[in-house]
């Protein structure tokens, strides 16, 4: 079993009304062509991602009024959102986070298929769980493992 550590800043999420609209300034301002792109029904969000040296930059915009991404445009206007730690062995590393007292959201690991999406995150399912702002200050922070 692999050390839980940190391998890389995996990506910076940037909350926008119109994710397209976003990837099209983008390309105009500095040539990126944010080809990959995807939804997450469940959390009500459309993706578009551009690669930067092996970090994604993303913009994510809600797919419905009551979506956690609606909810933070309409508190905060459009802005970061949250940036994500590319992990190894990540329930080992939420278990230890926990006993420090770092809160999550949610409680548990989430769990979601790479299968025919395009998404450049490598392997078949990812793994992921939020930092709560309060343990982190201020700052919503994502740990994401791919698995094979």
């Amino acid at each position: 079993m692999k050390e839980p550590k940190i391998e890389a800043i995996e990506e910076i999420v940037i909350a926008v009304k119109d994710a397209d609209k976003a990837a099209d300034y983008f390309k105009d301002l500095f040539g990126m062509d944010f080809s990959y792109g995807w939804e997450i029904p469940p959390q009500k969000i459309k993706v578009r991602s551009e690669l930067v040296s092996g970090t994604q930059l993303q913009f994510i915009q809600a797919t419905a009024p009551e979506s956690v991404v609606a909810k933070f445009i309409k508190a905060n206007g459009e802005g970061l959102n949250h940036f994500a730690f590319r992990v190894t062995n990540l329930k080992e590393m939420v278990k230890r986070l926990k006993k420090k007292g770092v809160k999550f959201i949610p409680d548990e690991i989430m769990e979601t298929s790479l299968a025919d999406k395009n998404i450049p995150i490598e392997g078949e399912k990812a793994e992921f769980i939020f930092i709560h702002p309060s343990s982190a200050y201020g700052v919503l922070i994502e740990l994401v493992e791919g698995n094979k």
